[in-house]
């Protein structure tokens, strides 16, 4: 880090030709972040020499004259498709760099779960057990809704020089075709000296995809989950957010009006944070409904699979294990036997948050049909 050490850093400097005055700039502007545990970046130059990334190349991408990203299409739950915005490897690089060196290092607010080696959704869900009546609400377009002003506030709001936000903000955002205009009048930053910058552009916004997104996402939202927790505090509720699933549950006596009140505050502040919510997937469960908080069933002391999850799970390894992986994988319309093969496991380790036990039993059972079959088991099951 360059504060650990400014004796050595002004010598080397100087040695170079550079002015005092720079350097005690550059020093000033690296104890800001290095403060607080994240990685200096002084310029555009020092992130391409970090992160070993061309400067030609990541110059092309903060002037949005490249297009770093490859698109596909994800079908979600709900039938509906997803796009998914994958940046090339160079780009994908700089991005994880990023996500070690500074993003993963600041805490999102509590309430916040996804995104997170430390927290998952079954983590999440336990917040609710005990609750008598759950309001749950969904934000609408969520990563699209973050664009590249709020990316730079959080960058910002960490500590980097302005240009520098901006720059790491552009490398962290897409610039979509349909996006809004961004003119030199009229965008969030002009930079004078840099002309390029300052063009006419595409706002860019968060893509479904990159490595950074999901901590931006989260960093970006702080004000959301801080308006809705004081919301949750004013009315003895408890409040959680997993990505753009925001759910509030009550212990006390359910009154529905009451209820429909809390929906308003949290709409307004929602909107107030730059969001809106996804009112078709509002619901509200009553006392006495079953309550299922992402994917998870709760209960008055515990957490539990839905029987649903326990019914394809089990089919699947009895579709596997009569039929085999290729019939299988034909059959439920998976494109590949690797995609059956990581769907079955991505449901068993969610399985295993929630219920470790009847987990465990399925997953020694679907490891021995899949070494019958010839196929490698994940290194932490070998």
């Amino acid at each position: 880090m360059i504060s650990d050490s400014p004796h050595l850093y002004r010598h080397g400097g100087r040695a170079a030709g550079r002015p005092d005055a720079l350097l005690d700039h550059a020093l000033a502007q690296a104890s800001r972040v290095e403060s607080r545990g994240l990685r200096a970046v002084l310029t555009l130059k020092h992130l391409s020499h970090q992160t070993g990334a061309s400067y030609p190349y990541l110059r092309e991408i903060v002037q949005r004259i490249r297009d770093p990203y490859t698109e596909f299409s994800r079908t979600k739950r709900s039938g509906q498709s997803r796009t998914i915005s994958t940046p090339e490897l160079p780009l994908m690089s700089v991005q994880r760099w990023i996500l070690r060196n500074i993003l993963s290092r600041i805490e999102p607010h509590a309430a916040s779960f996804a995104y997170q080696r430390s927290r998952s959704a079954p983590m999440c869900a336990v917040q609710h057990i005990g609750a008598k009546w759950l309001l749950k609400t969904d934000l609408h377009d969520f990563f699209p809704t973050i664009d590249e002003r709020a990316v730079y506030r959080v960058f910002l709001g960490l500590g980097y020089v302005p240009l520098v936000s901006l720059e790491l903000s552009r490398i962290c955002t897409r610039s979509m075709p349909n996006g809004p205009v961004i003119y030199p009048d009229k965008g969030f930053k002009r930079y004078t000296a840099i002309p390029s910058y300052s063009g006419t552009s595409r706002m860019g916004v968060l893509p479904q995809g990159a490595p950074t997104s999901g901590a931006l996402a989260n960093l970006a939202a702080v004000r959301l989950d801080e308006r809705v927790a004081r919301i949750a505090r004013t009315r003895s509720l408890i409040y959680t957010r997993y990505a753009d699933d925001i759910v509030l549950s009550g212990s006390g006596r359910f009154i529905r009006g009451q209820v429909v009140d809390t929906l308003r505050e949290v709409e307004s502040a929602a909107h107030a944070s730059g969001f809106l919510l996804h009112r078709r997937k509002t619901q509200i469960v009553p006392s006495g409904a079953r309550k299922i908080v992402l994917g998870v069933l709760i209960g008055d002391t515990g957490i539990r699979i839905r029987p649903e999850m326990r019914s394809r799970i089990q089919a699947h390894i009895r579709g596997v294990d009569r039929f085999g992986l290729d019939v299988h994988a034909r059959h439920w319309g998976f494109a590949s036997v690797a995609g059956i093969v990581n769907h079955v496991w991505g449901l068993l380790w969610f399985a295993n948050d929630v219920e470790p036990e009847w987990s465990h039993e399925r997953q020694r059972a679907w490891s021995e049909i899949l070494i019958r079959q010839g196929w490698t088991l994940p290194y932490d099951l070998m």
